[in-house]
């Protein structure tokens, strides 16, 4: 290491540029500018970064940068020495205090609301407690925009990630926007666009929330709203896949081959599809609901056409859409009956309070990630199940991408919806994917889990006419919807008796 003490001016500054630029220094290895005007500030040069650092003891601790250019970049040797002296003086006092502050500072905070922040007793909430207070406001009976299960899911999931986890007790009035686009940046890198856009948007809705409505114990009066600057700088990027319905067809009979045998390549010698689950994906592929919504359906909500013997009506309540309408489809008896074949083998078969109850407890759905893991694991995408601590891990030999060996293209339950778009359109009626895809009406009611049989059997009586009604006396389209999901549903089960009747034949021969 390479050491030039001397009064850092512009030229150094210019010199250190260069041999970050390049990744080249005198020596080959660190070089460093030792200011002779303020003791303990430098300018090292190591590979392609020049960074300004300051000295206390054994502590170095960096505070921006000549190269390269971005956020903390400094070329002003009087600015530097300036904010030079701050941290120094923080690092004698606390070295605690030197981060947060710095973070304050480049977030755009002045010099003394910055040593404010770091200064605050953490005697307000923390970051947990706002997000658990702005969830309970929000969902409150008199709250001014409600938001939906769905969103609450939303907020959790997205609150509970690990990197989120070292700030979440810190005091929300200590929080710094360089804490938020940490997290930020680490999601975008690590787990994908959309995730990190919804740090943003949720932080800043809870933020937002606590300041205009618990001020003075979230502690946000006595900061500046650096929130309402946070920024995601990317969107998320259009699919645009569409699967043509002869694989989607194919898929789902593959799928079928493995509910009586285990998937090739893995440890786990049981069936390798539920049949429970597997009714799950038919249904999706069937209605091409949102996942989510799709697998919520209350058992009670699925109910006869009483003005039609040729279909079922279902429903779903506001607070399971992500629009936050309620939302009636009619289901062809023949795409009902189909499904069934398959909910009737479940493991909870005929829960009375799921349409499709999950594999493992019969108190809850089934999942979107566990239909969704059908494909992932056909496709051979799904991550390896870790051992228990302290056990071998199972034997197992290569996976085997099913998907791709049948030549089955990738496809989520999402990129049903196009496909259903350019099916309907095909057969003339554009407007049939609109009606079956969008949410009109406002109708909520749910069955008490401790109701006695006499009280389910009048709910069911009463549920039925409400969603009749429903579907009859609202803006719903009723018939419109019923013709598209005549031809959707006909298409994908005439494919698939054709495909089935196919199989049969090849393996006769």
């Amino acid at each position: 290491m390479a050491t030039e003490r001397l009064v850092i001016t512009e030229r150094e500054i210019i010199r250190a540029r260069k041999m970050a630029e390049t990744g080249e220094t005198p020596d080959g290895k660190v070089f460093i500018f030792t200011d002779t005007k303020f003791t303990g500030l430098g300018l090292r040069v190591q590979g392609k970064r020049a960074s300004w650092v300051v000295k206390w003891k054994d502590v170095t601790v960096t505070i921006g940068y000549v190269h390269p250019v971005g956020d903390r970049t400094m070329t002003a040797p009087k600015t530097v020495r300036e904010l030079a002296a701050t941290v120094l003086s923080l690092m004698k006092e606390d070295g605690s205090k030197v981060k947060p502050f710095l973070d304050a500072h480049w977030s755009g905070q002045k010099k003394e609301d910055a040593l404010k922040a770091v200064h605050k007793k953490a005697d307000t909430w923390t970051l947990r407690e706002c997000v658990e207070a702005t969830i309970e406001g929000k969902t409150s009976a008199h709250a001014k925009a409600k938001i939906t299960a769905n969103t609450v899911k939303d907020y959790r999931g997205t609150f509970s990630r690990e990197c989120f986890a070292k700030i979440m007790e810190k005091p929300a009035a200590l929080i710094t926007r360089g804490d938020i686009e940490s997290v930020r940046d680490y999601v975008k890198k690590h787990i994908g666009t959309s995730p990190a856009i919804k740090i943003i948007a949720y932080t800043r809705a809870v933020l937002d929330y606590c300041a205009k409505n618990h001020a003075g114990q979230s502690g946000l009066d006595r900061v500046d709203p650096w929130w309402q600057f946070l920024n995601a700088p990317y969107a998320v990027q259009p699919r645009n896949r569409r699967p043509e319905v002869q694989d989607i067809v194919k898929t789902l009979i593959l799928a079928e081959e493995y509910l009586t045998r285990p998937l090739p390549g893995r440890a786990v010698t049981k069936p390798g599809v539920n049949p429970g689950t597997l009714a799950g994906l038919w249904w999706l592929v069937l209605t091409c609901q949102r996942a989510t919504a799709g697998m919520s359906l209350l058992a009670h909500d699925v109910v006869p056409d009483t003005q039609s013997e040729d279909f079922m009506v279902a429903a779903w309540a506001e607070d399971v859409m992500k629009a936050g309408q309620a939302h009636v489809l009619p289901i062809p008896i023949r795409a009902w009956q189909h499904i069934n074949r398959f909910r009737d083998q479940g493991r909870h078969a005929g829960s009375q309070e799921w349409a499709f109850p999950s594999e493992r407890k019969s108190d809850v759905h089934a999942t979107s990630s566990g239909v969704y893991r059908i494909l992932s694991r056909l496709g051979a995408r799904d991550a390896l199940e870790q051992p228990p601590k302290g056990k071998k891990p199972p034997v197992r030999t290569e996976r085997r991408d099913l998907l791709t060996e049948a030549g089955i293209p990738w496809w989520s339950p999402h990129d049903l919806r196009r496909s259903l778009t350019a099916t309907l359109d095909e057969h003339g009626i554009p407007g049939g994917a609109t009606v079956i895809l969008a949410h009109d009406i406002h109708e909520k009611e749910a069955l008490a889990v401790g109701a006695t049989e006499r009280e389910r059997e009048n709910f069911v009586k009463l549920r039925t006419a409400r969603i009749t009604k429903m579907a009859y006396g609202g803006s719903q389209y009723i018939s419109l919807k019923k013709e598209a999901m005549r031809i959707w549903c006909d298409v994908i089960l005439d494919e698939y008796e054709r495909q089935k009747a196919e199989k049969e034949q090849q393996q006769a021969a």
